[in-house]
């Protein structure tokens, strides 16, 4: 059977939560064909060993790629190489799929062709699967508070030294209706960023987000794959070359996985961190007012909390025809770039 979705998970030391995510794919329901590519990053502790272990067994098709050298997030670069399918579907290991994943995906490039599916701003919700000790006491509190709620909370969680399992994959298999009692409470992301990545007119582009998209592998080929340079934005630069190679963007709206929460300690980069707006400049110029107002932030964490701001902003300098704001323009251009 041809595998149609090449389904590529990068992951560094998160045995824990990578393997509730794998498990979460056995339960995948009028699926495609498929695979999962699982790229070790050159893990340091046990995530190796485990991974191996799981995809001797695994009932679906999987790979392990395995790197001697760290690479981040470009290390999916390395997974797509193997990737039997015709579509790469882009996730995280700690987001853990909802049993109609792979069906979402396929039915929304089935309608869309040449598209870029995205299942952003639909995939942050929060699910509590793991008690780390090394949460904050902020995040411990989120934490008991969300599973209080539903009755999965127990005290024995802030003594463990270990992580240790709130979900296990006996759970996911067999008693999925679990997984819905250990979503968190709060909203990870705000009403005014949601509204801001609805916005198709303005950046579609930054729907990119490899914690749940999927493309055509031709279209990742064609423009290059990831930039091996970039720790964080590598997603949205690449969605910038899919865009002006005349991809469209569509959103899944609905949620089809969740975030399963951790320390934010993990996100923490492990070399210096290149702009992802400098690398853009780089290969595009900066005469496209996407890229010179983008100049103004220098990384995508940065960005994030002003998307709405950004965009908001060049739909104001695309859609202004009078003399006296084409000089404001001109101002603002070469301001930008004198920054850079």
């Amino acid at each position: 059977m041809d595998i149609l979705y090449s389904v590529v998970i990068p992951v560094h030391n998160r045995s824990e939560q990578v393997l509730l995510t794998l498990t979460s794919f056995e339960k995948q329901i009028n699926a495609k064909p498929f695979e999962v590519i699982v790229v070790n990053d050159a893990s340091t502790d046990h995530t190796s060993e485990k991974i191996n272990d799981y995809a001797k067994n695994a009932p679906y098709p999987i790979q392990v790629v395995s790197l001697k050298e760290r690479k981040g997030p470009a290390g999916r670069n390395d997974g797509i190489e193997k990737a039997n399918g015709n579509y790469i579907i882009f996730c995280d290991a700690d987001f853990l799929v909802l049993p109609n994943f792979i069906e979402t995906h396929h039915k929304m490039h089935q309608n869309h062709p040449m598209t870029v599916v995205s299942g952003t701003p639909y995939c942050y919700r929060g699910l509590y699967s793991l008690y780390f000790p090394n949460f904050t006491k902020e995040e411990s509190t989120k934490m008991k508070q969300s599973l209080e709620k539903n009755g999965l909370w127990k005290d024995s969680y802030l003594k463990a030294s270990k992580v240790t399992n709130i979900l296990t994959q006996e759970d996911i298999r067999n008693h999925f209706e679990k997984v819905y009692k250990g979503l968190s409470i709060y909203e990870e992301i705000g009403e005014s960023i949601k509204k801001a990545f609805l916005d198709l007119k303005n950046a579609p582009w930054l729907l990119f987000i490899t914690r749940n998209v999927s493309v055509e592998k031709k279209a990742f080929q064609e423009v290059g794959g990831f930039d091996e340079r970039l720790f964080r934005g590598e997603d949205w630069d690449l969605g910038y070359r899919l865009y002006k190679k005349g991809y469209k963007f569509a959103i899944i709206e609905k949620e089809i996985g969740y975030h399963q929460e951790h320390p934010h300690e993990y996100r923490n980069p492990f070399k210096p961190m290149f702009s992802f707006s400098k690398a853009l400049t780089e290969k595009f110029g900066k005469e496209d007012p996407e890229l010179f107002i983008l100049s103004l932030w220098d990384s995508s964490d940065d960005l994030w909390t002003d998307i709405p701001v950004y965009k908001k902003g060049l739909s104001l300098y695309c859609s202004s025809k009078n003399s006296d704001v084409e000089s404001v323009k001109y101002l603002l251009k070469k301001a930008c770039q004198k920054i850079e």
